[in-house]
């Protein structure tokens, strides 16, 4: 994360998130938004997420993923607001949000969001969705607010137990007009670059 997020510092945009769960990359992305750019109030950091597990879920997804995997403890959302409250009044410029967690179906809530903020430009999209129909619907929502140097970022590339985030990329941007790129240290995740 500390490799994909020093890519974006010089890219003008938000950060999202696509599968907040527990959220520790919202956190994560926060103090690292603490570390490399702390005046930076107009990096908000955004997650989607239902907080109940998968919607539904698609064929291509696999055969281990059901409906309503993945959900967390109930109020966790709430817990997870006070948390990045903590993050935001104690960094520099606390009285502006800096963050924002958009609950419910992201190929809804998506496409909301960026008719309410048309003005988005997004430095970085992280995909933990997991599966096929939401990382597909929101990359497509995504392109035209995308910038040269945009990152975006998977969680479950190339994994046979979920087959579904790859197959979403392919059908929406192709695997040969972008290197995909991933760190030594870490096996799963990775990201490539809009040029």
């Amino acid at each position: 994360m500390q490799k994909i997020y020093e890519l974006i510092v010089p890219v003008h945009g938000v950060v999202m998130e696509f599968g907040v769960r527990w959220g520790q990359n919202m956190s994560l992305f926060s103090n690292l938004r603490g570390i490399h750019e702390p005046f930076n109030y107009n990096r908000r950091i955004i997650g989607f997420d239902t907080f109940e597990g998968f919607p539904s879920v698609d064929e291509r997804d696999g055969r281990l993923v059901s409906a309503g995997d993945y959900g967390v403890a109930t109020d966790w959302k709430e817990d997870l607001d006070g948390i990045l409250d903590f993050h935001n009044a104690n960094a520099p410029i606390p009285h502006k949000k800096k963050f924002d967690l958009v609950v419910g179906d992201a190929t809804k809530t998506l496409p909301d969001y960026l008719e309410k903020n048309p003005e988005t430009i997004v430095a970085l999209a992280y995909f933990d969705f997991d599966i096929y129909a939401p990382t597909r619907d929101c990359l497509e929502a995504l392109l035209p607010h995308l910038t040269k140097g945009s990152v975006l970022a998977f969680d479950e590339l190339n994994t046979p137990e979920f087959p579904g985030e790859t197959l979403a990329l392919k059908e929406v941007l192709g695997l040969s007009r972008y290197a995909i790129r991933r760190e030594a240290f870490s096996p799963l995740t990775s990201y490539l670059v809009i040029e």
